[in-house]
């Protein structure tokens, strides 16, 4: 998910851009973690402005050409693919890396060697020797900013990252790497073999944190501005108070409040924004699931536990995974303890909680799994529209959910005047029958006349 540019007087994360200019300034490495669609990309990419440059860098970090490679990009996982994307971006830059026109053409040669190997020996070979061509007209120094670097860490074999190693003990300060994962290089593949080349970044690290709260509002503003919306900053305050500092997460609650707002924010009779629908609409929203599901996944099972216990309050967290939680910005110091980062997350994180005690009475949904489960007992697979409904519900246990809440869940806006009562009557009785709720009685999803339904739990 990408986020917009910011304006050049209203640079973010000014904190780590000047992190990170101070490392290359001195010809040091630097290594950048983050959760998933926290910024890490955005970070990289703002690295290469000129502005960033001149107001971070030392005397003299002009000199430097930041490539910006993109793993995302590799054609195959393997080391050929690996050596290519590299050299690919050092081509796309050629011109600002090298002026003298025999040392390009030997670049462009050593890249056409590499992707037409007569012998995968000559593979890491002609990667070399496309760096080792440079030297003589090595006119700034070369800074490799390798995004997306997870998945090649993981797969790709150890000799490719002792090649990089090697090259950066040759050039030494001429030749700078920053990567960008979602876990320290060291956790995500601990080889012995490899550490030589995790050493390289062992001074230089830094955990990206959410967007501090000024940073954040500017960012829904630019979103709003782009789309010539009138989000108000009420309306700004309310999703940062909901989604904290995460880009994805602002910007999916974002396109929900400007796509509903006419219906869920007023226009139709409200005096004020009736910002509990906004709520339930967002912990319905299947692009907010999404991102909320990213994060989860992206923790180890004992970190997934430890972030159960910390909103359920029925066990102590492991002391071990608190701490890299906290590190990791998944927790965050509020209303006097720790607690997911966000408040969407945490309530992500506690339909997580009902999900795993399936053998407990009521009502329980696993999101990453699709599974509904009653009193312990797996239901027959729901409809898409019978589904939807059934997260709306569950998203917004014990509270009442209103006819027009439901139609822009369920159906979407665009049918706010064509999906009458007994439309979603019909859909709440074929619901309450797989559940397998007595329709006299029922126990579980209950009609509240006049206002809507309710999903509730013993």
């Amino acid at each position: 998910m990408s986020t917009p540019a910011p304006a050049e007087d209203s640079l973010s994360r000014q904190d780590d851009l000047a992190y990170v200019m101070g490392a290359l300034s001195e010809g040091e490495n630097c290594s950048l973690t983050g959760m998933s669609n926290i910024g890490k990309s955005f970070l990289l990419r703002n690295l290469r402005r000129p502005e960033v440059q001149r107001r971070w860098g030392a005397p003299g970090s002009g000199s430097m050409i930041l490539v910006y490679v993109d793993f995302n990009l590799m054609w195959e996982m393997t080391d050929q693919g690996f050596y290519e994307v590299i050299l690919r971006g050092i081509m796309s830059e050629i011109d600002q890396v090298a002026s003298n026109p025999q040392v390009i053409d030997r670049v462009r040669q050593a890249y056409q060697n590499l992707i037409n190997p007569t012998s995968s020996f000559l593979v890491p070979v002609s990667f070399g020797d496309g760096l080792m061509a440079l030297n003589p007209g090595w006119e700034r120094r070369l800074v490799l900013l390798l995004d997306e670097f997870d998945e090649p860490w993981a797969n790709i074999d150890r000799r490719a990252f002792l090649n990089l190693r090697a090259l950066r003990d040759r050039y030494q300060g001429s030749l700078c790497f920053v990567t960008a994962t979602l876990h320290p290089l060291a956790c995500t593949r601990p080889d012995r073999e490899i550490g030589e080349f995790c050493e390289l970044f062992a001074h230089r690290a830094r955990s990206l944190a959410p967007l501090k709260a000024a940073e954040a509002l500017e960012l829904v503003r630019q979103l709003a501005a782009q789309d010539s919306s009138d989000l108000s900053e009420s309306d700004a305050e309310f999703l940062v108070y909901h989604a904290d500092g995460h880009p994805g997460l602002l910007q999916a609650s974002y396109n929900l409040v400007a796509r509903a707002k006419p219906l869920a924010m007023g226009a139709i009779g409200r005096e004020a924004p009736n910002y509990e629908r906004v709520r339930s609409l967002l912990d319905s929203d299947e692009t907010v699931r999404t991102e909320c599901a990213k994060l989860w996944n992206d923790l180890t099972e004992p970190e997934q536990k430890a972030m159960m216990a910390t909103v359920s309050g029925a066990e102590s967290p492991a002391r071990r995974e608190l701490e890299a939680l906290r590190q990791r910005h998944y927790l965050a110091q509020r209303d006097g303890g720790l607690v997911p980062f966000c408040r969407l997350f945490e309530g992500f994180v506690r339909r997580q909680v009902l999900a795993r005690s399936p053998q407990r009475p009521g009502v329980r949904v696993d999101v990453e799994a699709g599974d509904v489960y009653v009193d312990g007992k797996l239901v027959p697979a729901l409809t898409d529209l019978e589904y939807r409904m059934l997260l709306l519900l569950y998203g917004n246990l014990g509270k009442i959910c209103d006819k027009y809440t439901i139609v822009e869940v369920v159906w979407g806006d665009s049918y706010i005047d064509q999906v009458d009562d007994a439309r979603i009557e019909k859909l709440v009785s074929r619901l309450r029958q797989k559940l397998g709720e007595d329709p006299a009685n029922p126990q579980y999803l209950v009609t509240v006349r006049g206002r809507g339904y309710r999903l509730s739990n013993p």
